[in-house]
């Protein structure tokens, strides 16, 4: 029981990556990871479960929160966590140490999916009690009994994203191994994952926006067959039903056990099959080619980017977004200018340059290549700082390669939506340089955070891009930024103007540009010595 406890906790703060702060190393045992992780579903839970309480309410229908939540607690649980369930359950380096420890390989499979479990449990618990306090503040039945049957079936709803993780992480990794050399095919496949999960949201909010009593009674109807744990749930909670309670636990426990039985009597030639690497036979003499030094380490960059799925889905996403969204607007500009006629006199009085200026910022904050660019190099690092390559090459590079994707897409961006909303030529310009000046604070926030707050040893490259603290520190700091600044921009706005306000709110970016490039010059370079 003791080594079951210790693994536990092992495989725990693996999955929840612990923050490290400056020279002392000390982890705070992914407690960052957890509140984000809580917070998160708090936010998106308190804000559709009340929405939707509000709309549902007068159709007497609210008990219909009680079962669209649950697929909230599913989809997000799945993309959170099954990428650790590729990186550790199947994926993790330490695997051969692990499978030499003497505990067997059932027990580690066990301690894995334990902690993947509490993962999603913890999400689940943050998401589902809001959806049951709006479902009670807004005349749902039940009371205490409601609320105990609501907290059995979230424990139990957190038993079906960690059979997804199981069977769909055990997919990944073996995609990997096939497919390692094709990142295109790769990316494809999380391309998928992305686009339903848009999609999810967006029929969400049109579902909202557009409810009336036959369209609620369609989506009660509408879980009858794939959504049926999820009516089962409602029927358990809202109605006290204790046979769609015992339903309920079987479809979520059963699929489980089998998923767990499956792997259980093979996991151990299963972990050394997906880690094992084929020698070449095909080797071919032939010319190499010479670069230089700076060449060599941009193509060095590139590769890492776009063959590593989860590198470029979670820190370049924002591209994507500006890349498709962009275009998009001018595809879709009938429907653009259909809404703003809707709107009327009210479209005239909208800060439409201030408004695309913002959204953009905040697309900007989402590509944070720099602020795991460090962490990613791992063990391999020294062959980086042994090279004869001076340290301000090192750091231009891994900030030039994040601008040199970045600013291209921002231009299009901004193209794009100066003839989507027939803005003028310096509209443009003023969109697509005060974003730029976000975007160089960002490259260079992102590489100074990664440079203190290193993750060096993670066992996969999911947990550094998704749950270091420069990871995040290097995505929602820029973030809470361009939110003071657009709280700044309103109260300026009027003594100053639209557009000199607009301008004035660059300069904070600018400025602590300049000082991020200071300080990457002196701290920046005792702390890559001391790497």
């Amino acid at each position: 029981m003791r080594k079951f406890k210790a693994l536990l906790v092992l495989n725990l703060k693996a999955m929840l990556s612990s923050f490290r702060f400056g020279g002392k190393k000390k982890a705070l045992s992914g407690v960052g990871a957890a509140a984000f992780l809580a917070f998160l579903g708090l936010y998106l839970s308190g804000t559709y479960s009340f929405l939707l309480a509000s709309q549902l309410a007068p159709l007497g229908m609210v008990r219909l929160v009680i079962l669209m939540m649950p697929v909230l607690v599913v989809g997000m649980g799945l993309m959170f966590t099954v990428f650790a369930a590729q990186g550790v359950v199947f994926g993790g380096r330490d695997n051969d140490l692990m499978l030499s420890l003497p505990v067997s390989a059932f027990t580690l499979l066990l301690s894995r999916t334990l902690a993947l479990y509490l993962e999603n449990l913890l999400f689940a618990v943050f998401v589902m009690a809001p959806a049951g306090v709006a479902y009670l503040a807004y005349g749902g039945d039940g009371g205490a009994g409601f609320l105990l049957t609501l907290l059995l079936c979230t424990a139990l709803l957190a038993l079906l994203p960690t059979t997804l993780d199981l069977a769909v992480g055990f997919v990944l990794a073996w995609l990997s191994g096939r497919v390692g050399k094709r990142p295109l095919i790769t990316n494809l496949l999380y391309s998928g994952a992305f686009i339903l999960l848009l999609v999810f949201l967006f029929r969400l909010n049109f579902s909202i926006q557009n409810l009336t009593l036959s369209a609620a009674a369609g989506i009660e109807s509408g879980f009858s067959l794939w959504g049926l744990p999820f009516a089962l749930l409602m029927e358990a909670t809202c109605d006290g039903n204790f046979l769609s309670l015992i339903l309920f636990a079987a479809l979520c426990v059963l699929p489980f056990l089998l998923v767990v039985w499956l792997f259980s009597g093979r996991y151990g030639r299963i972990v050394t099959t997906l880690g094992a690497k084929s020698a070449r036979s095909d080797y071919k003499l032939g010319v190499l080619s010479a670069a230089g030094a700076r060449r060599a380490l941009l193509m060095k960059e590139s590769r890492r980017f776009f063959s590593t799925p989860i590198y470029f889905f979670n820190a370049g996403f924002g591209l994507v977004l500006m890349a498709v969204g962009g275009p998009a607007t001018l595809v879709f500009r009938s429907k653009v200018e259909e809404y703003l006629r809707e709107l009327g006199d009210f479209a005239a009085l909208l800060p439409i340059l201030p408004l695309l200026c913002a959204a953009l910022a905040f697309l900007v904050t989402m590509t944070a290549i720099t602020a795991s660019s460090v962490s990613l190099e791992g063990k391999m690092l020294w062959i980086l700082k042994e090279a004869p390559i001076p340290y301000e090459e090192i750091v231009a590079v891994k900030a030039g390669f994040q601008l040199l994707l970045e600013l291209p897409c921002l231009l299009l961006a901004s193209v794009c939506l100066t003839f989507a909303f027939s803005l003028g030529g310096a509209d443009c310009l003023i969109l697509f340089l005060v974003n730029a000046v976000l975007a160089v604070f960002c490259a260079l926030f992102g590489l100074f955070i990664n440079l203190s707050m290193p993750k060096l040893d993670a066992p996969n490259d999911a947990i550094v891009v998704k749950q270091s603290g420069a990871a995040m520190l290097g995505t929602f700091v820029p973030m809470l930024l361009v939110l003071a600044l657009s709280f700044a921009w309103y109260f300026i706005r009027v003594p100053m103007g639209e557009l000199p306000a607009l301008l004035v709110c660059a300069l904070p970016p600018a400025v602590g540009s300049a000082l991020l490039l200071r300080l990457l010059n002196t701290r920046g370079k005792k702390l890559w010595l001391e790497l």
